[in-house]
């Protein structure tokens, strides 16, 4: 055999070698899809840049994209006449989870969902609840009746305020509480309460404290979102205490703001759309977050209340933990 046809035979026999391997292999594994990121939209009512309710829950969807890698988005300011078209839109773009930031959100999310059966929507100190939707209440109440005590141990003269964005049953719940816990101090504290009709307007809130503190008002605890920084403005010109809400708001005011109530937004999102992810989720009901749950508590004294007030006023908070003291819900207003 000469070398042509031993060249041409080992080239065939190589061709076929390649054909029943390449015949026989298994085809390689394509890589696994990864699972696509969760999309949860925010709705507010007011602005990132309060300072404080709407902040916190703008805080609260940052910290769902650190860490459960989400994709999200937000629509802040959103006007009443537009609430059901913000809910419509994101759940009509594919977000899986579409959260309205306040009690005022409630009704038109019960319009809105069950359009979208398969979106999950959350609505932040609402009391409405359905099969793709839940409420997330916060018992600020608590946390009010306890900044009471403290204003009232803390007042000189006798004489507290709080004020108020809007006449809503939450917001009443918390600002009676204050009068409450103030009451459970002094009896015959004087505590003036005031509502604005708006959560914006910094100029307002700034007038309606100057109104009370020259009644004689020397703490003030409002729930009034960026109306509330108008409130810390009048307190620190006219150097009278301050309380603040959902956020601590000593950095306003480092010599005026003696605490705020919390509220834990990234905790209690992160912790709800976690739980939706993994479907233990509970639908159809009201979720309560109490003192006792951490997400809801006071914020540092900052050294600006004495050692023993603070002291009596971890010994309120332990006593609602432990129902032994109970404050109750009040809608409507009592001035």
């Amino acid at each position: 055999m000469n070398r042509s046809t031993l060249l041409r035979l080992a080239t065939l026999l190589l061709v076929a070698a390649l054909v029943v391997t390449a015949c026989g292999a298994p085809a390689p594994e394509a890589p696994p899809e990864e699972e696509a990121a969760v999309k949860v939209a925010l709705v507010m009512p007011g602005s990132i840049a309060d300072q404080g309710y709407n902040a916190a829950a703008y805080a609260g969807l940052m910290a769902i994209e650190e860490n459960l890698g989400a994709e999200v988005a937000y629509t802040e300011m959103v006007p009443i006449a537009e609430y059901e078209e913000a809910f419509r839109n994101y759940a009509a773009e594919g977000y899986d989870i579409v959260i309205g930031h306040g009690f005022e959100f409630g009704d038109p999310i019960e319009l809105v969902a069950p359009e979208f059966p398969d979106t999950a929507f959350l609505v932040v100190n609402g009391i409405v609840a359905g099969p793709n939707y839940a409420s997330l209440l916060h018992e600020n109440h608590q946390t009010a009746y306890v900044c009471g005590y403290i204003a009232a141990r803390m007042s000189e003269t006798g004489k507290l305020a709080a004020i108020g964005g809007f006449a809503y049953p939450v917001i009443v719940q918390q600002l009676e509480a204050y009068r409450l816990g103030a009451e459970s101090v002094n009896p015959d504290i004087e505590v003036t309460i005031a509502y604005l009709d708006s959560w914006d307007d910094i100029a307002l809130g700034k007038e309606a404290a100057l109104a009370q503190i020259s009644a004689g008002a020397d703490c003030i605890f409002h729930v009034a979102d960026a109306a509330g920084i108008g409130v810390i403005q009048a307190c620190e010109e006219e150097g009278v205490w301050a309380i603040g809400f959902a956020y601590d708001q000593n950095g306003l005011a480092p010599d005026t703001v003696i605490t705020s109530t919390i509220i834990d937004y990234p905790e209690m999102l992160t912790t709800a759309v976690t739980d939706i992810q993994e479907g233990t989720f509970e639908f159809g009901t009201v979720h309560l977050y109490g003192l006792e749950t951490g997400v809801i508590r006071v914020a540092d004294y900052h050294g600006l209340v004495p050692d023993d007030i603070a002291a009596e006023a971890e010994g309120v908070q332990q006593k609602i933990i432990d129902g032994e003291i109970e404050v109750p819900l009040i809608n409507e207003p009592t001035q």
